[in-house]
């Protein structure tokens, strides 16, 4: 790799650490359906997602075989009694697909094929996110200590990215 190549690379990796660190907390999540099992039959997608909390803005990633199984969006109705037929929106392209959830409400999914009734079906309820908590009040135009200790704290990750990826990877 040339000089001007390497350093590019860098350049890239250090923007990425900056925009990384300085993103807030109150970005979208990536919900992996299933966890490590993906999208197959015979898994409790019920018990999986009990245990998430599904925001306006977040994702949904579908792992599967595209071979053998599909996503669809569905009605309640629909899910309720394992109906492929008239489905919203065919979520499926091709075995690793993302849904942006754009809206708070139940979403419905299922395979078609019969799979449906061995367990691939899972319904989310999507919830508005929380407001971010006001900042507290600032005397005479000055930072508090919380914003100054935040400010120190960021600009210490962010060197410690940019180190290890500028001196220690390269």
């Amino acid at each position: 790799m040339g000089a001007e190549r390497r350093f590019f690379v860098k350049f890239e990796l250090m923007l990425m650490a900056i925009l990384m660190v300085s993103m807030e907390s109150s970005m979208a999540a990536l919900h992996r359906v299933g966890g490590k099992l993906g999208w197959n039959p015979n898994v409790n997608y019920s018990e999986w997602s009990d245990h998430e909390r599904f925001y306006v803005g977040d994702w949904l990633l579908f792992n599967f075989d595209k071979r053998y199984f599909n996503v669809l969006e569905v009605n309640e109705t629909s899910y309720d009694n394992c109906n492929d037929q008239g489905f919203v929106k065919n979520i499926t392209r091709g075995g690793r697909d993302v849904v942006e959830l754009t809206q708070a409400r139940p979403y419905y999914f299922l395979s078609s094929g019969g799979y449906c009734y061995h367990g691939m079906k899972v319904a989310v309820n999507v919830e508005m996110l929380p407001p971010a908590p006001e900042p507290a009040p600032v005397k005479n135009g000055s930072l508090t200590s919380d914003a100054v200790s935040l400010k120190i704290f960021r600009y210490m990750i962010s060197f410690a990215v940019e180190y290890y990826y500028l001196v220690l990877l390269f």
